[in-house]
């Protein structure tokens, strides 16, 4: 089956915007610049639309897309780039880590209007937006919490973590049951319990033991969601997790295949990672088990540090 994979980067080492190139089960080709714009960062998409956390002449915040990479529209309300982006029910949601802060913009006809951006704290190192019914999860690196706000944007709870940890990135179970947290600083792995919010079980990601190595970047679910995995950079290496019934085992570590994986997606029977500093995009088989087996194919791509699965065509 053949893909198209986007990949946003970090533009001025060679990088000039968000790329494509095509991977067909796993072998990569025809890497092309996608649309020049300055640090796309993180990418998502929904329905008909793809946006991207930039920069701009007068600042930065969101590009809107079509499918087809013609621009629609941008919105541009903070100083620097947002680190993570999310669409759902065509509302857009962004997190900066830099400002501390949230933001929540609709897309109406291929319009981004209602911009509304919330202050947690200066510094509170905000680096993703989770949303679970009618709540908005915002895992803050530098607090070690997870705060949470309802729709009207207010606060109403948080989820504390021991100094040092670093929340991350998560990722919800389809029916909403499990949160699965990696944390930055401490190189551990969490499951939460949704809705009580309760940790019911933390462990390393590294098969050493060794934490507070820093460098847990991204965590992605297998379909059947029995394996999770996540990336660390500083390590330079990708964990397989097995999880069923809130408990967690660390089943491998393996190399990802050059430096710094920012990022890393799973494409059927195989998994893409991005390696920021190598300037590659590696893809690695999966075996039946969930683990992790050999290279298939590895291509080009400049400072890549964020990937997504693309319906859309090569312009």
């Amino acid at each position: 089956m053949e893909r198209i994979i986007l990949a946003g980067t970090y533009t001025g080492k060679g990088s000039e915007g968000i790329y494509c190139f095509r991977d067909n089960d796993g072998h990569l080709s025809s890497c092309d610049l996608y649309y020049r714009i300055r640090n796309p960062k993180y990418l998502a998409k929904e329905g008909p639309w793809i946006a991207a956390a930039a920069d701009f002449d007068n600042g930065s915040g969101i590009a809107l897309f079509d499918r087809n990479g013609t621009l629609c529209d941008t919105a541009v309300y903070e100083p620097e780039t947002s680190c993570y982006i999310t669409i759902q029910d065509n509302v857009i949601y962004t997190a900066n880590y830099h400002g501390g802060t949230f933001t929540r913009a609709c897309i109406r006809d291929g319009k981004i209007e209602d911009v509304k951006t919330t202050l947690i704290r200066e510094k509170a190192g905000c680096h993703q937006v989770l949303l679970w019914q009618d709540l908005i999860l915002v895992p803050c690196l530098l607090l070690d919490r997870i705060m949470i706000y309802g729709q009207d944007l207010e606060k109403k709870g948080e989820i504390v973590f021991e100094r040092g940890t670093g929340p991350r990135h998560g990722v919800f179970t389809e029916d909403g049951r499990w949160l699965y947290l990696a944390s930055e600083l401490s190189n551990e792995f969490f499951v939460i319990e949704a809705g009580t919010w309760r940790i019911t079980e933390n462990i390393p990601v590294l098969m050493s033991g060794k934490m507070h190595v820093t460098g847990g970047a991204a965590v992605r679910m297998s379909k059947d969601e029995k394996t999770v995995y996540v990336s660390t950079r500083e390590e330079e290496v990708l964990s397989v997790i097995r999880v069923e019934n809130g408990k967690a085992e660390l089943i491998q570590n393996v190399s990802c295949g050059g430096r710094h994986p920012r990022d890393f997606i799973l494409a059927g029977d195989h998994l893409l990672a991005a390696n920021r500093f190598t300037n590659d995009v590696v893809s690695f088989a999966l075996n039946e088990d969930g683990t992790i087996g050999e290279v298939i194919s590895r291509i080009t791509v400049p400072e890549a540090v964020s990937l997504l699965i693309s319906d859309g065509e090569t312009k």
